[in-house]
């Protein structure tokens, strides 16, 4: 079934039952269901759209980000995922690149609009979700005359609804075409993982637009209800769970961290949670024993990505001895497979190796993207010997649970954000004063793995650190900037002149339990 289907179906089983709250705003999901279906008709009454459309959502964390992404869904449409985060030039890249029509968004970012629109074709369209706008018309206005139940078409499994960027480069960003059929098991895999029912209540802190959107729409599916929160807060984070009795919730690693290392977290009401999902990079097995014992038996870790939404699972149960001790082994593990989907370790000669050795982790999953939008070349090199390539190294032990030990290529999995070093890296050599530079992950308590510019500089030149920080914020915005930078008299090279970045990225990982 479609996503939009599952909601449909939720509604009709559960009316009056809250759906979502953002603020004072309380919303049934009979209530949200008309809210879709309005939006759905409009968007088919849209000239300029047809089914297949490519829309976008620009917006924090808002009630109307999951309305909208089922609303696109319902209509025969693809939603784009953009982070607000990244700059504007790189939004405007990213939204070409994906051959966007239509830019729903909200007013916390009202004032980027022009400069938006100025990169886009001009036929693309703006509609601001939340207030009346000088840039765009009002979805309020936009839907009103639309009223009615929106009667879809037949369900066409292979159907692109999503395209998910997966980071950006020197050049147009990849992103992961998934179907009414991945999205599914996407949302199924969610809620049997982790047990949701119709009394399943989340909290909705990570962004809507990207990874946290699958518990919401699972929740949904379920008869549950969603809270959303506009940003990561502790101590709105714990009114929350106390106030709605939050069963659920996602967070990446960087979170957790800060939950268990402030002091109010002891003394909250925290016996509602049934599951906290961790996912987007590891998390440190010491930090691992400290949630646990901080918020009980709940921890959940997930490893999957843009272009597979569902990997490895690791459980209470499953690190859990029957003696209440905790399993360091299955600790320091990503998971093991969830009932849906076939993990492996294969070498590079597309042979599957057996516990204990090395090699590149592959999966098998209706959940797998159907490929890189608009890159067959790169679709075919992912998907090698017939598996999705995860280009993530790891070893399975005896009982299947799979550590991972190493990644393949330079990316940077920093706070659950994908970092691609040549981008940070085009930035900083733009400098006259810059000879090279590298950009390398590094540890971090907080983020997981940092991005860190290591520079040589020209024969008598000089540059500092604050000024490379503020050069890269400015061209990329915060999210892509290095948290840390190092200037060396030499950088480390292969004999034909080439940056060894495993050279230096090992110089910071030396002594680490993990290399990612």
């Amino acid at each position: 079934m479609r996503l939009a289907d599952y909601f449909d179906a939720a509604a009709s089983r559960f009316p009056s039952r809250t759906a979502f709250v953002d603020g004072a705003v309380r919303i049934d999901f009979a209530d949200a269901q008309r809210f879709v279906h309005a939006v759905a008709h409009a968007l088919a009454a849209e000239p300029s759209l047809a089914a297949g459309a490519h829309v976008a959502i620009y917006a924090p964390n808002d009630y109307r980000v999951s309305l909208l992404q089922i609303a696109i869904n319902r209509a025969d449409m693809a939603w784009v995922a953009v982070h607000t985060r990244n700059s504007v030039e790189t939004n405007i890249q990213v939204l070409e690149y994906a051959d966007v029509q239509l830019v729903f968004f909200h007013s916390a970012y009202e004032r980027l609009v022009p400069q938006l629109r100025s990169g886009l074709a001009p036929t693309c369209r703006f509609i601001s979700i939340d207030a009346p706008s000088a840039d765009g018309r009002y979805l309020a206005d936009w839907t009103a005359s639309h009223g009615t139940p929106f009667c879809a078409g037949p369900e066409e499994p292979d159907r692109t609804v999503l395209l998910q960027p997966t980071g950006g480069t020197t050049g147009p960003s990849k992103a992961a075409v998934h179907t009414n059929r991945s999205v599914e098991m996407g949302i199924v895999s969610t809620f049997v993982n982790l047990g949701m029912d119709s009394e399943t209540r989340v909290l909705a802190v990570a962004p809507l637009t990207h990874a946290a959107s699958y518990l919401t729409f699972a929740s949904a599916a379920r008869g549950g209800m969603t809270v959303v929160l506009p940003a990561f807060d502790v101590e709105a984070v714990l009114a929350a769970i106390e106030r709605d009795r939050i069963t659920h919730l996602f967070v990446p690693p960087t979170v957790i961290y800060t939950l268990i290392g402030d002091s109010r977290t002891a003394s909250a009401d925290l016996s509602s949670l049934r599951a906290v999902l961790v996912g987007g990079a590891p998390i440190a097995p010491e930090k691992m024993r400290e949630a646990i014992r901080r918020l009980g038996p709940v921890i959940y870790e997930v490893f999957a990505q843009s272009e597979c939404l569902c990997c490895l699972i690791k459980k209470p149960a499953d690190y859990l001895r029957p003696d209440g001790s905790l399993d360091e082994g299955v600790l320091r593990s990503a998971g093991q497979p969830g009932p849906f989907g076939w993990v492996e370790i294969m070498d590079e000669s597309g042979n599957l190796a057996g516990p204990g050795v090395k090699g590149e982790i592959v999966v098998k999953s209706t959940s797998v993207m159907k490929g890189y939008y608009k890159n067959p070349g790169q679709t075919a090199e992912v998907s090698a010997f017939g598996w999705h390539h995860t280009t993530d190294v790891g070893v399975r032990d005896e009982r299947g649970f799979i550590t991972v030990l190493d990644r393949t290529r330079d990316m940077i999995v920093s706070g659950g954000f994908n970092l691609f070093p040549s981008e940070i890296e085009a930035v900083i050599n733009s400098h006259p004063a810059v000879l090279d530079c590298a950009v390398v992950g590094v540890p971090d308590e907080k983020w997981g793995e940092a991005a860190k510019a290591v520079v040589q500089l020209k024969a008598g030149k000089t540059l500092s650190a604050d000024e490379v920080i503020v050069m890269c914020k400015t061209a990329l915005g915060s999210l892509k900037t290095p948290k840390s930078v190092e200037f060396w008299p030499d950088l480390p090279r292969s004999a034909v002149g080439k940056v060894l970045k495993r050279d230096i990225r090992a110089r910071f990982w030396e002594g680490q339990w993990r290399a990612v």
